[in-house]
């Protein structure tokens, strides 16, 4: 079985699902162990990240010297090495990131997981035969997402872990990327790469790789309509499940998926080798027998090494309870039985086993292993299924508490011995073929099934036989000797010339020299070109790039303002983002210059109301619109004449998009980049993410909620980019298929009619009593908003200065009242920008007033300045 899962990984041929010989079993690696026990065990790729750039920043990683050493150890046992550098790029480190693209580039790294667009733009036109693959943290969650990053250049995408088997389904069927799925491991209750709850409650951003886990927190369920809590069963109301979809897997590799992964480069190796283990077996079953069945230690295998209890997941149809665990975050560990007993004077505790417990062996009670195991009177090192036990204890517990097995001895040493011994367990198959004339060397050719191959020839003349002739068998016997080498013979030819000799030593040292060169070879990545004249180029240009400030010489003009160096300011501009028709009327009392109205339902009523006081709106589309949702497309395929008549009356400028399948779904409808703007929701952080989208003559780019004004400074941006901030709001955490109100207050299963989050507020309680809003959007998605409001009226001016021309309110819960005191500061501090009536260092008091007295009376004590000031980890 072992040798048959590389040999049909190697091997290639047409078919999909079951015949798909290209089929991946994709591995989590946090340190050379990991790697060990994740190629041992049956890993035909693995994921890894380096000390830079990485989305795990917590994990061990692999420093350059490392690396080295795991692309050539996997990828002569014929194991790819993907280095992830998934995290948005800050502009100061432009410069390191590319030189250590270079390095990955040249050590033969297969490929790159990324996030960050302007760098991997970039990185495709500096290394163009360097492959790409789309991370779950750039939130590809559509057939649209999918085809619009393979135009880009990536030849692969990892798909949201939102995404059910028949959505995966349909985009394996209508695109040539190659997919890439999650089938074992933690999830995120947030859609990856849209959340910012761990950055907004700390630094820590998961967009850099260094999520501080907000969603392992506890909290409560609150209603404020009752002014009650909801009573839960458990107190960690956002900590998912893991997956496991092991008992599924046929379901998903005949969805047509390349790549199957497993979560966890923060695991120990002894979790790696476990799972992908498990994986192995049942991916090779169903390959050989067309059918997939796992032998129950297997599966006990898995919930012992490690769960927080486990689900199948949104890909194989689970949602609400089924993907939540309420009860605790950490490991759950293997159920084994019931206690029955407790004798508080002799501190015995007696369990009735419905699995094995061994000495040795982790309970989820008292700590630490089991030291004895008593039965009936006497000293076991194991207590079989159906036996009552007693073993000791200190402490209270209640009769039918629930056992678990949190770690199995056997299990560990089991699967420790597949990667700590240097015994290769998993063999590449290659035919050898040997030639000895008379008068010449000894040669050697190994071959390989990918068709790398090597000849050696040996140091010493072939003889005539003084005594005992070389034979066909003793030559085929000593080749054969490959040892701890990862490969074996799979097939031998052996030609000879008669009655010669030739000493076994020098068969023996053309053999190993054979295999070291074979090593070498397969080391390499073929059909790579080292050529970095335009990286090196990218990198003198950018250390070299001068930064030019623009300080005088400043006249007011009715559109820009004209320099003496005739380099152009764009009039400072004032947009508003909101939802629904009250908000609008109050909005268009303002001279606000651009509105973005999120609601496609009522967006035509908002036309003629925008159309009635003269002003432009956008249609600002959701953030996440699955290949199912093409409802959403359909209504604006419908609204085209409507939209036109608007535009063609200078009232209808376009959309606003949150993800790139918008931005390739509008363009097939008809509409034009320029007719498009970026949301803070595409993450842009540098001014290679800029670049790109300018390229793509899109219209405003608002920079990530993350940037902070150093960022801004560092990007020396033109003063003609249409860049965009947000400058009042509060911020969306997350974003989750997750609704903890339907879940947790009744199961609503999505019936409108029946919706608790329509009938009360909602909030859920942090431990230090913070509070974040709970809003359903019309698809029962959930986001989570942030307790305090940015606010940024005071710094208008910072951000216009350094480049950024067009300032957003983000409004949400927002009354009329609250509304006309945000804007009305807002409109007057943008008119002393465009009157030339501000100074970047002034102690301006008018700007602290209208920083105060925006929104409600008492809104100002939760008043932030968001990231502008609090750059992130």
């Amino acid at each position: 079985m072992w040798s048959f899962f590389i040999i049909y990984s190697e091997r290639r041929c047409n078919l999909r699902g079951i015949m798909n010989s290209n089929l991946e079993l994709l591995a989590p690696v946090g340190g050379f162990e990991s790697l060990k026990a994740a190629i041992q065990n049956g890993a035909n790729a693995v994921y890894l990240g380096g000390k830079e750039f990485s989305a795990r920043a917590s994990a061990n990683n692999f420093d350059r010297e490392e690396l080295v050493l795991a692309v050539k150890y996997a990828h002569i046992r014929g194991c790819k090495v993907f280095v992830t550098v998934n995290t948005i790029i800050k502009e100061n480190e432009k410069v390191d990131f590319i030189e250590y693209i270079r390095f990955l580039h040249e050590i033969m790294v297969d490929a790159l997981i990324l996030q960050d667009i302007g760098m991997a733009t970039l990185i495709k036109r500096l290394l163009p035969d360097f492959e790409l693959h789309a991370s779950t943290q750039m939130a590809a969650h559509s057939l649209n997402d999918v085809k619009y990053l393979e135009e880009i250049g990536f030849s692969r995408v990892v798909l949201a872990r939102e995404l059910n088997i028949d959505e995966i389904k349909t985009i394996c069927d209508n695109t040539s990327a190659d997919i890439e799925v999650f089938v074992h491991g933690a999830l995120c209750v947030c859609y990856s790469g849209q959340c910012l709850m761990s950055s907004e409650l700390g630094s820590r951003s998961g967009n850099r790789g260094r999520c501080a886990q907000p969603c392992r927190q506890k909290y409560r369920l609150f209603n404020d309509e009752s002014n009650e809590y909801v009573e839960t069963d458990g107190e960690y109301l956002l900590s998912p499940r893991d997956l496991n979809s092991i008992e599924n897997i046929s379901q998903i590799i005949d969805s047509g998926v390349l790549s199957l992964k497993i979560e966890g480069r923060m695991k120990r190796p002894e979790y790696v080798a476990t799972v992908v283990g498990a994986y192995r077996d049942a991916i090779v079953d169903y390959m050989e027998n067309g059918n997939s069945r796992i032998d129950q230690e297997r599966i006990d295998d898995l919930y012992t090494i490690f769960n927080r209890k486990f689900t199948k997941g949104y890909i194989l149809g689970e949602v609400g309870k089924a993907v939540m665990n309420p009860e605790k975050p950490n490991n759950r560990g293997l159920y084994i039985g019931k206690v029955v007993s407790y004798n508080k004077k002799s501190k015995k505790l007696g369990i009735k086993l419905e699995k094995i417990l061994r000495k040795g062996d982790g309970i989820n009670i008292g700590g630490g292993t089991i030291g004895r195991i008593i039965k009936r009177g006497s000293i076991y090192d194991l207590g079989e299924s159906g036996e009552t036990i007693e073993i000791d204890y200190i402490g209270s517990i209640e009769k039918g508490t629930d056992i678990y097995k949190t770690s199995d001895g056997r299990l560990l040493e089991k699967v420790k011995n597949t990667y700590e011994t240097n015994k290769e367990q998993i063999k590449i198959p290659i035919s050898a073929n040997f030639l000895a004339e008379y008068g010449d060397q000894g040669m050697l050719i190994l071959q390989d099934t990918n068709g790398n191959c090597v000849s050696v020839k040996g140091q010493k003349l072939v003889e005539k036989a003084q005594k005992v002739p070389l034979t066909k068998e003793k030559i085929k016997a000593q080749i054969s000797k490959l040892g701890d080498t990862p490969f074996v013979i799979d097939e031998i030819q052996v030609t000879l010339g008669e009655n010669i000799s030739l000493p076994v030593s020098e068969i023996n040292n053309i053999r190993r020299k054979a295999v070291e060169e074979l090593c070498d070879v397969r080391a390499k990545v073929r059909f790579r070109k080292h050529n970095y004249d335009k990286l090196n180029l990218y990198v003198l240009e950018e250390k070299n790039r001068e930064k030019k400030y623009l300080y005088s010489n400043i006249e007011k003009h009715d559109e820009i303002t004209v320099m003496d160096n005739d380099i152009y300011f764009q009039r400072a501009k004032l947009n508003v983002s909101c939802g629904n028709l009250e908000q609008l009327e109050v909005i268009c009392a303002f001279g606000v210059d651009k509105i973005y109205y999120n609601d496609i339902d009522s967006f035509e009523d908002a036309l003629e109301i925008a159309f009635k006081h003269g002003k432009n709106i956008s249609l600002y589309l959701p953030r996440i619109i699955r290949t199912g949702e093409a409802h959403i497309y359909k209504k604006i395929y419908e609204m085209y004449d409507a939209l036109k008549s608007y535009s063609e009356r200078g009232v209808f400028c376009g959309f606003r998009i949150s993800n790139y399948g918008e931005l390739l779904q509008l363009k097939s409808i008809g509409y034009k980049n320029e007719d498009i703007d970026i949301s803070s929701w595409m993450n842009v952080t540098n001014s290679e993410s800029i670049n790109y989208y300018r390229s793509q003559k899109v219209g405003n780019i608002c920079l990530s909620q993350e940037v902070s004004l150093k960022q801004i400074k560092d990007m020396n941006l033109p003063r003609y980019q249409n860049i965009e901030y947000v400058v009042y709001g509060r911020t969306e955490m997350m974003i989750s298929e997750y609704c903890p109100m339907g879940v947790l207050t009744k199961d609503c299963k999505r019936n409108k009619r029946d919706a608790y989050c329509k009938k009360a507020v909602y909030y859920l309680e942090a431990s230090d009593n913070s509070r974040y809003r709970l809003s359903q959007d019309k698809s029962c998605r959930t986001t989570i908003f942030s307790d305090s409001v940015v606010n940024l009226c005071e710094y208008l001016d910072e951000l216009y200065y350094y480049g950024v021309d067009s300032f957003e309110i983000a409004l949400h819960f927002e009354v009329s009242s609250e509304i006309e005191k945000i804007i009305s500061n807002f409109e007057r501090m943008v008119k002393k920008i465009n009157n030339l009536e501000y100074n970047v260092n002034s102690n301006d008091k008018d700007k602290k007033t209208a920083c105060k007295y925006c929104g409600s009376s008492n809104i100002d004590e939760v008043f932030t300045t968001g990231h502008l000031f609090k750059e992130i980890d």
